[in-house]
């Protein structure tokens, strides 16, 4: 009977150690983050958004936009209103950003909206080289928990996940698309151009023959 008492102090003891050891928590197993590819391959974009607002404010206080004692003592930061504007404003978030969203060979600029749920983070790339594969690297919130992921979408229906060790992707934003639909656009506009210039040339000829022939037949 004397191992009984002794089995359940090991297992109390366990019990209350685990907080102490467990990481800080973070929600990744929540509604996964969204990204959005767009723009050109000289100048890409990408528009990144949170899926909850609790990592709003976890991501918050780790970059230091909101003070550490909104953590709780299991690691828990609880979203309030007004959160995401403090992280909007940060200099220290814009930082993380262009730390977690790059595309090699480009330089990024952010720009976050008031409202990070609706409105997300946009980073606005310039790419002095740009190539008609743009390989865009995003590892958004894995810092804090390797689980998080994004879903990722782009031009003519292009998806891609960013999870686990997957943390870039190649997106086609060929410009020659764009440069193809107008050529053709200018062809169809020079043929359209061609055919009425000919019927016009076409008429003045037989209007021409009619009075040449008119002419003749009142000499005669």
């Amino acid at each position: 009977m004397a191992r009984l008492p002794r089995a359940l102090a090991v297992v109390a003891g366990l019990v209350l150690a685990a907080p102490a050891a467990a990481p800080s928590s973070a929600h990744p197993f929540g509604a996964p983050q969204t990204a959005t590819i767009s723009g050109t391959t000289g100048a890409p974009e990408v528009t990144w958004r949170f899926g909850a607002t609790d990592d709003i404010a976890y991501l918050a206080v780790q970059v230091g936009a909101l003070p550490p004692d909104r953590m709780t003592l299991d690691g828990v930061v609880l979203y309030e209103p007004g959160d995401e504007k403090a992280l909007a404003r940060s200099e220290a978030y814009a930082d993380y950003v262009l730390d977690h969203i790059r595309i090699e060979g480009c330089e990024g600029s952010v720009s976050a909206g008031a409202d990070l749920i609706a409105d997300g983070t946009m980073v606005t790339f310039d790419c002095p080289s740009p190539a008609a594969a743009t390989k865009v690297e995003i590892d958004m919130l894995t810092d804090l928990h390797p689980a998080y992921q994004t879903l990722a979408s782009g031009p003519n229906g292009q998806k891609a996940a960013y999870a686990g060790e997957t943390r870039a992707h190649d997106w086609s934003l060929d410009e020659s698309r764009a440069a193809a639909t107008g050529l053709s656009a200018l062809l169809q506009l020079g043929g359209t151009l061609s055919v009425i210039a000919l019927a016009g040339a076409g008429v003045w000829w037989f209007v021409r023959r009619r009075r040449s022939a008119g002419t003749s037949a009142s000499a005669s």
